[in-house]
């Protein structure tokens, strides 16, 4: 019997010990982080997950994973990585292949597209391999840009420009149609011919437009090249301070780098160049503090955030009171169906409360052994 009783005790602790594991494990799995190696990564934008199923694509890859060479040519994938394309994307669709880079913003996504001969759609920049089926390459490239702008409307507006402040800042009038060029690195520089290779520097956080002029205009190029401090601005003052002649100019507004080529008229060209102004914003170098990383409330937002809090009290005292309730119900139950299961068939007595058996099959004790007089006698 003492066997019996040490296995099923055995057996009850293994058991106790496997579901406890398992309990652990899945509230493991749900709250804590994922380990690195195992984290599933996805393509979204404020929260929405890029559809890759409805266009079609094969294959994904974050910019932390190796891209194939078969991808795309390699000064087309060095000239993504410079833009900091987030995702890479990979598919085909009546047998036209098509790739999908997706950008951090609007404005990297036109610079890029310039660059590489794609389609900017929003921050996704669109490419179709070439092929001698135009017919079927028109098609898909309009289904891919129906599909994404469809997406695209299902996402919250934005709130700015997309267009690049150095873009903006370009002259317009005389401007050469489709040659305006935005990069932020080396690569994309190097795409402005005219322009001596280390003539600028190209520090992290730099950003470069540019643009070819009519014979109308006072020069044949502009160039506004934007440093994220002064101290870099400084610096790209000093190198560029070689480029200056009579038929170029270089100046500094704020810490915009302005470059004018190619002049015909020294006092327009300076004149346009003195137009180009530097909007003054302070920006923090790095995370800012939680002071000032956090924005300011308004009084709607603590109206809504009070009723929140009240909301959740009032379901708390409802929640506690109602279980209170339901645990005295169950406790009390349970507590008078012992006493009624110890007592057994006989006299019980429960406060106040008396109950008589008077079944014909029960005898009633004898009368002279009994200390107090029966009712019968």
């Amino acid at each position: 019997m003492t066997q019996v009783w040490c296995s099923r005790q055995r057996d009850g602790l293994r058991w106790c010990v496997v579901w406890g594991w398992l309990l652990l494990s899945s509230v493991t799995a749900l709250s804590g982080p994922a380990a690195p190696g195992q984290r599933v990564m996805r393509d979204e934008t404020a929260g929405r997950p890029f559809p890759t199923r409805e266009l079609g694509i094969r294959q994904s890859f974050s910019p932390d994973a190796p891209w194939p060479a078969d991808l795309a040519a390699a000064d087309e994938r060095a000239m993504a990585r410079e833009f900091g394309v987030t995702w890479l994307h990979r598919g085909r669709r009546e047998g036209v292949t098509f790739v999908l880079y997706r950008c951090p913003n609007q404005g990297r996504a036109m610079g890029l597209a310039r660059l590489i001969g794609g389609e900017a759609l929003g921050d996704t920049v669109l490419t179709v391999a070439a092929g001698d089926d135009t017919e079927k390459r028109a098609a898909v490239r309009s289904f891919l840009r129906d599909k994404l702008t469809a997406w695209q409307a299902t996402l919250p507006p934005e709130e700015t420009d997309p267009r690049p402040v150095v873009l903006r800042k370009l002259p317009t009038q005389a401007l050469r149609p489709d040659t305006e060029h935005y990069v932020v690195g080396a690569l994309g520089l190097g795409r402005a011919t005219w322009l001596p290779a280390p003539a600028l520097l190209t520090p992290p956080g730099s950003a470069f437009a540019w643009a070819d002029y009519t014979p109308a205009a006072p020069f044949d190029h502009f160039l506004v090249a934007e440093y994220p401090t002064p101290q870099d601005a400084t610096a790209a003052l000093e190198a560029a301070r070689p480029l200056a002649s009579t038929t170029c100019l270089v100046a500094r507004r704020g810490n915009f780098i302005v470059i004018a080529d190619g002049i015909r008229d020294l006092l327009r060209a300076q004149a346009a160049v003195e137009r180009v102004e530097y909007d003054y914003v302070v920006r923090w170098l790095g995370e800012p503090p939680p002071r000032f990383g956090t924005p300011a409330r308004t009084p709607q937002q603590d109206i809504r955030n009070v009723g929140q809090l009240l909301i959740s009290i009032a379901s708390f005292v409802v929640l506690a009171g109602f279980g209170m309730v339901l645990l005295g119900a169950v406790a009390g139950g349970a507590f008078f169906y012992w006493r009624r299961q110890r007592a057994g068939d006989g006299f019980i007595a429960a406060d106040t409360m008396l109950r008589l058996d008077l079944h014909e099959s029960r005898t009633l004790p004898d009368a002279g052994r009994a200390s107090v007089k029966r009712l019968t006698d």
